[in-house]
């Protein structure tokens, strides 16, 4: 599945005159791979043998290819994504544990931004904030 999600990435990057790089392959695989929200320092740890720097450029370069969301909620660190289907994120304020939560897109919402103040919307982010589980039963006992 992931390998499947890589191939048809490539045509794209590609046609925007990028060089298929192992390093940039690897990259792409580990964020599909760890599931969730990784951080670069996240991604370093699988890839120790790719530098800092060209883990950083080379996730902002899909961040502006619109491959990959960065998330720069919570802990002052940014999070990354595989771009897919719009979806909201619940952030732990105690560990920062990110979740996708899945809700009928808002687009009321944007919708009333732009009668408000004639603004051409053009998207929105919505973040909501508690404590986990894992943090909840910690703080319990």
């Amino acid at each position: 599945m992931e390998e499947h999600k890589i191939s048809e990435l490539i045509p794209y990057l590609k046609e925007r005159g990028l060089r298929i790089t192992p390093q940039r392959l690897l990259i792409l695989n580990t964020i599909i791979s760890l599931k969730g929200h990784p951080t670069a320092e996240d991604i370093h740890q699988k890839l120790p043998f790719i530098s800092m720097a060209t883990i950083y450029n080379n996730l902002k370069l899909f961040v502006e290819l619109k491959i990959v969301n960065e998330l720069p909620y919570g802990n002052g660190l940014s999070m990354y994504e595989m771009h897919t289907s719009d979806h909201y994120h619940i952030i732990c304020q105690s560990c920062g544990k990110m979740v996708d939560f899945h809700y009928p897109n808002l687009k009321e919402v944007e919708h009333a931004a732009s009668a408000l103040t004639k603004y051409k919307i053009h998207t929105h982010r919505m973040e909501i904030y508690g404590v986990c589980d894992t943090c909840k039963n910690k703080n319990q006992r």
